[in-house]
């Protein structure tokens, strides 16, 4: 691309330039044409016939008058195109106008040329001079015809030019509607040197680097989620040794100092193993290879489940107000976990000697529900869980949103869902 630049309004006013320009250009080869098609063809043309009929016209007057070539008189065509002047007689006759104010014919002279041809009159035949007068009406249409034309050409030279900065407008925005598509390889075409060009280079270069930035980040992604699988995998085969032995530990005899250390190094595995588990599930789903089985769901069965689960940990006041016809589409198993992992933050982080209330409601053709409960004691890791963040994503997945947070003493989560209805 050329590095000159210019700008919107000054490229405008260049093509209006242009089009004058362009337009008096074509008005002067149409002047000149008309000027040398008029008096090289049509005037002489007329000037022959309109003289040739004169003549004729003048001989019938002569001969109706029977006038003599001494005769004094005055004449002009019936088209006003031919007038009289003199002839050539001995005595040289003079038109009897010469003596008169001036008239028409004084002021077409200019205009005219003198012509003679031969006249019988009464006396006999005489050399006879007229002024012939040019016609230059054609003329004066031609130089009209070309005044128009020249004006129309630059009207649809500059219109033309306005059209292809229209249509480069609509490239350049069909251009944008592709790349938001996600097809970061299509490039717009970068034609012209103003603002509009500017602005394509411009969204080039964002969709390029755009492009690159994703193509970098899926490559950290895939690495991290191999570090993450090998990490995981390098850790469950300890794990899994701890998890097979410690409970045969457990049965042998041994001192309470001995039991107590091995169930709590029993336990802390037990946790290891469930962080582990989130921890390769998280990396799953984040990199976007876990696709979606989607299915229709009973939203109110699936929330009652929800709710029995909840019950034998904590004492729960709910209110559920979910129509039958109301129904989620999503992945079963998705939304199992999502519950699981909602029961075990409120589980580890909620004072379970207080009620827990939840609120389960469909507004603006979403369902939404509500979970309040009391934080246990000065837990400052809620809500900053893997499992947390595990379940914010599942929301996401299936286009809905969760958002988390701290209300004094009060831990509130509220969950999104887009619903379907049914009848």
């Amino acid at each position: 691309m050329n590095n000159k630049k210019t700008t919107f309004p000054k490229e405008i006013f260049r093509y209006l330039i242009l089009s004058i320009l362009s337009g008096a250009i074509l008005f002067f080869l149409l002047f000149l044409s008309n000027q040398a098609l008029y008096h090289q063809v049509i005037q002489p043309k007329m000037e022959k016939k309109d003289f040739s009929e004169a003549t004729t016209e003048f001989q019938e007057f002569v001969s109706q008058q029977e006038a003599d070539s001494l005769g004094r008189f005055t004449w002009q065509s019936s088209d006003g195109t031919v007038f009289y002047l003199r002839n050539d007689s001995e005595n040289r006759n003079e038109p009897k106008f010469h003596k008169e104010p001036a008239g028409p014919m004084e002021e077409r002279r200019p205009l005219g040329t003198e012509k003679s041809a031969a006249i019988t009159y009464s006396d006999g035949e005489t050399k006879t001079t007229f002024l012939v007068v040019e016609n230059r009406w054609p003329m004066y249409i031609g130089i009209v015809a070309a005044v128009v034309l020249g004006l129309l050409f630059a009207i649809v030279l500059f219109y033309h030019q306005l059209l292809n900065k229209a249509k480069y407008m609509h490239q350049i925005e069909k251009g944008t509607i592709i790349l938001e598509a996600g097809d970061l390889d299509y490039r717009i075409a970068e034609e012209g040197h103003d603002e509009l060009t500017q602005i394509a280079a411009s969204i080039n270069r964002m969709s390029e680097s755009l492009s690159e930035k994703i193509v970098l980040e899926a490559k950290a992604t895939q690495a991290s989620r191999e570090i993450i699988s090998d990490l995981s995998h390098d850790i469950r085969t300890p794990l899994t040794i701890l998890s097979g032995y410690l409970p045969v530990l457990l049965e042998t005899d041994l001192t309470e100092e001995q039991r107590k250390y091995l169930n709590l190094i029993h336990k802390k595995t037990q946790q290891m193993n469930t962080r582990v588990n989130d921890l390769l599930e998280y990396a799953t789903i984040f990199s976007g290879q876990r696709p979606l089985e989607l299915q229709t769901i009973d939203s109110r069965m699936l929330f009652e489940q929800f709710i029995t689960e909840l019950l034998p940990i904590a004492e729960v006041s709910y209110e559920l107000t979910i129509p039958p016809q109301v129904k989620l589409v999503g992945d079963m198993s998705l939304l199992e976990r999502l519950f699981d992992n909602l029961i075990s933050n409120i589980n580890q982080h909620a004072d379970l000697e207080k009620e827990v209330n939840i609120q389960i409601r469909v507004q603006n053709e979403q369902l939404l529900m509500t979970i309040r409960n009391a934080i246990g004691g000065s837990d400052s890791s809620i809500g900053k869980s893997l499992g947390v963040k595990i379940s914010t994503m599942i929301v996401e997945l299936h286009q809905g949103c969760m958002t988390s947070k701290t209300l004094g003493e009060i831990y509130q989560t509220e969950i999104i869902l887009p619903v379907k209805w049914t009848n």
